[in-house]
């Protein structure tokens, strides 16, 4: 039994450790050498445009309230300022835990191309926090949204950047700058702005852009969980300016129904951002966010050297730049692949390739086909511990002999079964003769009379008179046969 055990705990082991190591694997890492990155978009234009926007009076970015628009507002004045005449709020509601007519609005600007068959690209990030309670029973984090903010940065650095090399664009392209309000914890302003799209405007967009969390150990390139030209692509322009862009890997895949992109039958932290409402719409994405999914955690962390700060009251810029010392070259790097992209000759041939085979999932994505897969997987791991359990069992047979029970009686059937292994211990006392069975000692009957416990019968005497005596009025050894008699009475 305990050889059993021992293999099969020895299995266990190594299947264990299997999985552990897929989860402290570093293949997301990239393969080529990122010790001289060039960026087109530097640390020292990310961190300005951060700290214009990370002021104290745009700590406050509550989701449906003023300080929202209030952020809106200067993102309008500083898309103007570069040039973007066209940049304007687009308002819309939104409803959120049951509690409807709840205000919000995105900042929208065009650059490039106002043909109508011109190829659009979306670039975009979400710009609220949760300062304080959005409405009334909803509960804030307390932070300043600096780790969002980030991202902000990262989207007007390229907006800044597209400005400047407006004549460098191709004559086809049209670029699409969004900042999305009301997305803080939901996708309602990537939504709005999707039902807002005419429908040449949506048939004629080739990529959208997010970016989102720009702080942590690395920075993460995820377009889809299949295999996709663009992929490749953003690989490419990643090694041939030396950026450190990691792969998203599948360190969390768990099936699931609840999975935030469509066709994708499993859940993965790479999966979550504004980017899923236009990947669900059929709009070939990228998403590029910082975290570290290299670890043996497994979770959603942004770092192993600190606790996660966004969504929390730790979101402040004092620690972002404590805790994330590199996070202007992390922004870089990300600002750098999307412009990179952009005005490489190659980069709208991929991307209507990739929008024109965008692949038709409707079968993998059917959840109880998933759910089979999972009842099958079960019982064939089921199937494999029994047979391997039959098999040792037949190999290392064990016999398990009952212990002898110790048993207490003075009479009963047991008596009669000789080839009993119990153990019997008669608590009848000593010295009474006769026997019940024979070859069976110390079993004689005892009486019935219920005073024998008490008083235990003796050896007969020879009595001649009522005192017990001898017959001459002597009396027995026993002085309390008969009381004394004082004869002076």
């Amino acid at each position: 039994m305990k050889k059993r055990f021992a293999i099969l705990s020895l299995i266990l082991c190594v299947v264990v450790a299997a999985m552990c190591l897929v989860g402290c694997s570093d293949h997301g890492a990239p393969e080529h050498s990122t010790q001289n990155p060039t960026y087109t978009i530097t640390p020292e234009q990310v961190e300005t445009e951060y700290s214009k926007f990370m002021t104290e009076d745009r700590v406050d970015r509550t989701t449906f309230t003023d300080g929202e628009k209030a952020a809106a507002e200067y993102l309008v004045t500083r898309l103007k300022e570069m040039g973007y005449d066209d940049a304007d709020m687009q308002e819309f509601t939104a409803s959120e835990n049951e509690i409807t007519g709840l205000k919000s609005q995105n900042v929208v600007a065009h650059i490039g191309s106002e043909s109508d068959t011109a190829k659009n690209v979306i670039i975009g990030a979400y710009y609220d926090n949760r300062n304080k309670a959005a409405y009334n029973g909803a509960t804030p984090d307390g932070g300043e949204g600096a780790v969002s903010a980030t991202a902000v940065a990262g989207v007007l650095s390229v907006a800044d950047y597209l400005a400047n090399h407006k004549s460098a664009l191709d004559s086809q392209l049209r670029v699409t700058i969004v900042f999305f309000g009301a997305s803080y914890v939901s996708n309602d302003g990537a939504q709005a702005f999707l039902d807002n799209m005419t429908d040449v405007e949506y048939r004629n967009t080739i990529l959208m852009i997010e970016m989102q969390r720009l702080c942590g150990d690395h920075v993460y390139a995820f377009s889809d969980a299949r295999e996709t030209k663009r992929e490749k692509f953003f690989d490419r322009v990643a090694a041939d300016n030396g950026l450190n862009i990691y792969k998203s890997t599948s360190k969390t895949p768990l099936i699931t129904g609840l999975s935030a992109l469509d066709g994708i039958p499993y859940y993965q932290w790479a999966h979550i951002g504004t980017f899923s409402v236009f990947f669900n719409a059929g709009v070939p994405t990228l998403n590029l966010v910082c975290a570290n999914w290299e670890s043996s955690n497994l979770s959603d962390i942004e770092s192993t050297k600190h606790d996660n700060l966004l969504y929390s009251e730790n979101d402040t810029l004092r620690n972002v730049k404590t805790y994330n010392p590199d996070y202007a070259q992390k922004i870089a790097t990300a600002a750098s692949l999307t412009v990179s992209a952009l005005f490489d000759k190659e980069f709208i041939d991929v991307m209507v390739y990739d929008l024109n085979n965008f692949p038709n999932t409707d079968t993998i994505s059917a959840v109880w086909i998933w759910y089979l897969v999972v009842l099958l997987a079960v019982i064939v791991c089921a199937a494999i511990m029994v047979a391997v359990s039959a098999h040792l069992k037949k190999k290392y047979p064990i016999v398990i002999q009952a212990p002898p029970q110790m048993k207490m009686a003075v009479f009963g059937m047991d008596y009669e079964d000789k080839s009993s292994a119990d153990i019997f211990i008669d608590i009848r006392e000593n010295g009474v003769d006769g026997n019940i069975f024979d070859g069976i000692e110390n079993n004689a009957p005892k009486s019935t009379d219920p005073f024998d416990d008490i008083f235990p019968p003796s050896a007969p005497t020879d009595r001649g008179d009522n005192n017990g005596g001898d017959g001459n009025n002597n009396r027995g050894d026993d002085p309390f046969d008969n009381p004394p008699t004082d004869n002076n009475k």
